[in-house]
């Protein structure tokens, strides 16, 4: 999808380019005041504003004989494991705006067939009471999802035939995941190596009728699928489905169980560039110097800075970047001295990150985390802050530079250095920048448990919380699965980069300019022809949307012939992933757009949409 100012965009960029070319001229543009206090953004972003007219398809008394589509989880609390796949699935339910239910297993007796999907969270299938009256569920149309490997015991041996099994030996350590379908969009080819994932799985071999959507690295089957009756079970036989990660595969498995499925996502593609503008480390590295006979400023002036801009072009990129003001230790007032700044930088790629569609964002007056706890600041080497006065001081003396360049800019997005961020350091923020619409950070799981990990949401205090989801110049398989989880779930590609990650060993492994720039090119390219539909948006115009995505209420109605979509406090567009194997026929108040195969991108555009079906 292309947003409306592509065209004029596109253009800007090749001349953008042109200039950093031709550096002096540049330069004498970028810092004519004339041009920078031209530079604003009082509208808000190009989002759907959550202050437009709210649209109601249907009334909370016909919603009151309206045919739900309610889940059901199974779990064990006194499980842990049972418990933290739950809440997995709860968030995926929450995404997707549907119904669901919690149902202790020792409290279950018969399944009622109003549920579309029951999810079993347990490894013991003899606490369930009454497994014939689900195996009786399911053969009258209703859908299963094992989400974990079955125990090993009398209990599987009487079902598992039903689940397609042929045959089966005892559990064993399995290691890797590789796709065998495109459960995951776009995600045929999707793998984890052996070194990174292992899962507890029992040996089986399938019928023929059992449709397999993937395997460990030694052809085990971890997921399928199989009709009985006029139902369907799924069978996940591993055991990690508790992880944010593998959240595509329950968003895809959940799809393909139920015909004609249909969910809501965000559809938003954004990329931050942290640390920048900020001052470069001044003096040489060896690498750079070696290449490009330039030291480390002139290499980002006229090597790194060109590409990136060529890459936006190319890929359709809209960059947030996140400004720091200098890299001192400072915690203390004052904070006025500008030693370590560089104005100029500021002035010259601010310029151009706005010329080109992006945004600036706030990463901090200097790289210190706004906390005051000194155990978690001595983790990352910084400083604490002694209290919330001299975060807030620091950051209105951030304010006050930005001011100078960019007077009539407004800053609405912050990045915490490091992904840490204390509550008294939320508050620091809010009171220097009142107009902050989003923080940006981690998304779901970290194993470093001082992060701060965010889902995508509205917080109470209205900040909008706008996670990344992959960082780096790298495209590595774990990335890919990471990024194709992502977008099957919720339609989101999130990344980050550090201009200084070429000077690091560790976040550059190693590599050169040139090798780092071949492997972003692959990851950017993949995205850009594979996703071709996600949004490119800057943090805030996505942070928009997502308040209006959080604020409608999703309804959606089928029959063999027809879907029909209701939405309430609607304002603006609403994008939704549709799984068929039917073609389209007449749409009402929607586009609809084919993403894979039996894989559809719907937009809509009324409160109330119809797609109708045939075989």
């Amino acid at each position: 999808m292309k947003k409306e100012n592509d065209i004029p965009v596109k253009k800007s960029i090749y001349i953008i380019l042109a200039f950093v070319l031709i550096l002096g001229i540049t330069i004498e543009v970028t810092r004519s005041q004339f041009i920078l206090q031209v530079s604003r953004n009082t509208s808000g972003g190009s989002g759907a504003s959550v202050n437009e007219p709210k649209q109601n398809a249907i009334s909370q008394e016909e919603l009151s004989q309206f045919p739900r589509e309610r889940f059901l989880i199974l779990h064990n609390p006194q499980d842990e494991s049972s418990n933290e796949i739950t809440k997995n699935f709860e968030q995926v339910l929450h995404y997707m705006k549907k119904e669901y239910d919690l149902a202790d297993v020792k409290q279950f007796s018969q399944p009622d067939p109003a549920y579309m999907t029951i999810i079993v969270t347990i490894e013991d299938l003899g606490l369930i009471g009454n497994l014939d009256g689900m195996m009786q569920y399911a053969h009258n149309g209703g859908s299963i999802f094992f989400a974990r490997t079955p125990g090993f015991n009398d209990s599987l041996y009487q079902i598992y035939r039903k689940l397609g099994i042929n045959a089966m030996n005892s559990p064993i350590e399995t290691k890797g995941i590789r796709m065998t379908s495109n459960l995951l969009i776009q995600g045929e080819d999707a793998k984890i190596g052996e070194e990174l994932v292992s899962n507890f799985s029992i040996p089986v071999e399938l019928n023929k009728q059992s449709k397999v959507h993937a395997v460990a690295a030694n052809s085990v089957p971890l997921l399928w699928e199989s009709e009985y009756g006029q139902g369907k079970f799924m069978v996940y036989n591993g055991s990690n489905l508790q992880t944010v990660w593998n959240r595509g595969l329950i968003a895809g498995a959940i799809s393909v169980m139920n015909a004609d499925f249909m969910y809501p996502i965000f559809n938003m593609k954004i990329m931050y560039i942290d640390d920048f503008p900020a001052p470069f480390r001044q003096g040489n590295d060896p690498n750079i110097d070696r290449e490009y006979n330039k030291d480390i400023p002139a290499f980002y002036r006229d090597i790194w800075w060109p590409d990136m801009i060529k890459l936006a072009a190319d890929y359709e990129l809209t960059y947030t970047g996140a400004i720091i003001h200098n890299y001192n230790n400072r915690v203390i007032s004052p904070f006025a001295d500008e030693e370590g700044t560089d104005t100029n930088n500021l002035i010259t790629y601010g310029r151009d990150l706005l010329k080109l569609g992006g945004e600036l964002g706030i990463h901090g007056y200097n790289h210190q985390a706004l906390t005051t706890d000194q155990e978690i600041s001595d983790l990352y080497q910084y400083m604490a802050w002694p209290d919330e006065h001299s975060m807030s001081e620091s950051l209105t003396s951030l304010d006050e530079s930005i001011k100078k360049v960019f007077p009539s800019y407004a800053i609405r997005v912050y990045v915490p250095p490091s992904n840490v961020l204390g509550a008294e350091g939320r508050e620091a923020l809010k009171r220097s920048f009142p107009g902050i619409k989003a923080i940006a950070s981690l998304y779901g799981e970290s194993d470093d448990i001082q992060e701060y990990i965010q889902e995508f949401s509205v917080a109470e205090d209205g900040i909008v919380e706008m996670p990344r989801i992959t960082f780096g110049y790298g495209h590595t398989d774990l990335s890919h699965w990471y990024m194709t989880n992502a977008i099957t779930s919720i339609g989101v590609f999130s990344h980050f980069i550090h201009p200084d990650d070429i000077l690091d060993k560790d976040r550059g492994h190693d590599k050169t300019w040139p090798e780092l720039l071949e492997d972003f090119q692959v990851m950017l390219q993949d995205v850009y022809q594979q996703y071709p539909w996600l949004r490119s948006l800057t943090a805030s115009e996505g942070g928009t949307s997502l308040e209006s995505y959080v604020e409608t209420d999703v309804y959606v109605k089928r029959t063999d012939n027809k879907i029909t979509g209701y939405m309430n406090n609607f304002s603006k567009d609403m994008y939704y992933i549709l799984r068929t194997n039917k073609k389209m026929t007449d749409l009402k108040n929607c586009t609809v757009e084919k993403i894979d195969k039996g894989v559809y991108l719907v937009q809509a555009t009324g409160a109330k949409f119809e797609i109708g079906l045939e075989e």
